[in-house]
């Protein structure tokens, strides 16, 4: 069962065996730790523990579950009604059962979840079995009222602990299947607590109290399979959320001109509709995935996503936060992908309004290396922003001081330094004798994929572990191939550093083999999917 994995649909079958077995089996282990079955008509003991049998079983065969786990259910579920006769093994039997229950329950949690499964499973447990007990033996040593009392106070700190676990403290308490989830196993755990103060015969506590606790089973049976609610809107910072069965990102999430992009897998024919308008998600040339441009309004609104005949509504909260010219762009929702994928959303200063200092220096020494390579002439390819200005007239000057003449003839080389979409045009029409050649920023798969080959300098290896680190956990979280801008955010929300020595990489539209012909390009999280990219230069150094 998942806990959080960013899928919004619930697995129902899966819902309903987890918690008809988890509830089954509280019941089993009680009615075995404390012989209430020996004082009650049998067959409900031989009823509770082969359906709870059968239960795992087919949990088994239809959800795959751990064999050795279902194999230990069946087996000590059968054995307690056998066994109820005799004390000793049937106490035995039931605190195993207990204990297979807490395995099955908290296997992969941290260790606070872990000890609230216990507490659950605990209460659960020893509350059942005194409930179906028809008597309680004299010799028995059981104080039933501190023990009730102590387990609706254990009750209720692990509810508490379960909602601070959760971090469900805003509107999504009541406005989410999972808020409202906690919310019945808080109100049960504090009506078993009520319960055991109002009430003063003991077995009655133990009945009627059973109703919460038996409330308090089923939601937290019932958690593990409910996705956790995205967190709420924060104007200025990029929406990433799901809706129409696929993710949906919203960037800048401003006021004004807002773009919402889909991944490949999304498919094609996607609409977007905010109040009366309605926008069509289209491709954008350099950028993977649709787009479509929508006008955000001051403060929340909801956005409808219509795909494929499935529809969803992505909340979105624009704040009052005035419109940025130039924010709504594929690189700039590229690099806030990139922040929450590393699960440290901020605001974005987009890319292209700043040339930095580091890409002014590789592009220098891109100049310079190409100036080493005697080619005879240089066209330089820039954009109306800031950043595409001021890289211009970096390489202008670093081609004047190497003595690279500047022309747009095909016989020289092309540099291009402008926006990715500029990009992607630019090379799908042209080629030039001495190569393609790109700014550092443009190394994203739609870009460099608009020609069959093209030379980049990098101060990482796309290769290396972090690089791929972070392409697969896109690839994971959204389906976007990789791209500098967002490498940048991710490493800086990581608190790493990707800036090391300048060094040029070519990258190539060809599938390279591993052995036993597995294909390498067409990986998760490759810079360049069906292709390739290695390094063609050692550390360029200042000249």
């Amino acid at each position: 069962m998942h806990t959080h994995t960013g899928v919004s649909s619930v697995d129902y079958l899966a819902l309903v065996l987890r918690v008809l077995l988890l509830t089954g089996t509280a019941l089993v282990a009680g009615i075995g730790l404390l012989r209430a079955g020996a004082v009650m008509r049998p067959w409900s003991a031989w009823i509770a523990g082969v359906g709870t049998a059968a239960l795992a079983g087919l949990s088994a065969v239809v959800l795959h579950i751990n064999t050795g786990f279902a194999i230990a259910h069946v087996v000590l579920a059968l054995a307690v009604p056998l066994a109820l006769r005799w004390r000793g093994p049937s106490t035995f039997l039931g605190f195993g059962l207990a204990l297979l229950l807490i395995a099955e329950a908290a296997l992969g949690h941290t260790s606070l979840a872990f000890f609230l499964d216990t507490i659950f499973v605990a209460v659960a447990v020893v509350w059942f079995g005194l409930a179906l007990a028809k008597t309680w033996r004299p010799d028995s040593g059981l104080r039933p009222r501190p023990i009730a009392l102590t387990g609706a106070v254990a009750l209720v700190g692990a509810g508490i602990g379960q909602l601070v676990l959760s971090g469900v403290f805003d509107r999504r308490l009541w406005s989410t299947g999972y808020g409202i989830t906690v919310l019945v196993l808080v109100i049960g755990a504090v009506s078993v607590l009520a319960v055991t103060f109002v009430l003063r015969e003991e077995r009655r506590v133990y009945r009627v109290g059973a109703i919460g606790v038996l409330a308090v089973v089923l939601a937290w049976a019932t958690l593990p399979g409910i996705p956790l609610p995205h967190d709420l809107p924060v104007p200025g910072i990029a929406r990433l959320a799901q809706a129409a069965g696929t993710p949906v990102l919203v960037s800048p999430h401003r006021t004004g001109r807002n773009l919402v992009h889909f991944p490949e897998s999304a498919g094609q024919g996607i609409t977007v509709e905010q109040g009366d308008r309605i926008a069509r998600a289209v491709p954008i040339p350099g950028a993977s995935g649709t787009w479509a441009e929508v006008d955000l309004p001051p403060g929340s609104s909801d956005l409808v996503i219509s795909r494929a005949g499935d529809t969803g509504t992505v909340e979105v909260d624009a704040g009052d936060l005035p419109e940025v010219p130039g924010a709504a762009d594929p690189e700039c929702a590229g690099a806030a992908l990139g922040g929450i994928t590393a699960g440290a959303p901020a605001p974005v200063t987009c890319p292209d309004t700043e040339l930095l200092a580091e890409d002014a220096d590789a592009l220098r020494k891109q100049v310079s290396y190409l100036a080493d390579l005697k080619v005879p002439s240089l066209s330089v390819v820039g954009d109306d922003t800031p950043r595409g200005k001021a890289a211009t007239d970096v390489v202008l000057a670093e081609a004047a001081h190497r003595g690279v003449p500047i022309s747009d003839t095909p016989d020289g080389a092309l540099l291009q330094v402008s926006g990715w979409e500029k990009a992607s045009h630019t090379l799908g029409r042209v080629n030039f004798l001495y190569g393609m050649h790109l700014a550092p920023w443009l190394l994203h798969a739609p870009v460099v994929n608009s020609t069959a080959g093209a030379a980049l300098p990098l101060r990482f290896d796309p290769r290396d572990r972090n690089a791929l680190t972070y392409g697969m956990t896109q690839a994971s979280a959204f389906g976007d191939p990789p791209s500098l801008s967002g490498y940048r955010e991710w490493a800086r929300a990581r608190g790493e550093n990707i800036a090391g020595e300048v060094t040029v990489y070519a990258s190539a539209q060809v599938d390279v083999m591993q052995m036993g012909g597995h294909e390498h390009g067409g990986n998760l999280g490759q810079w360049i999917p069906q292709g390739t990219i290695v390094a063609i230069s050692g550390p360029l150094t200042e000249k």
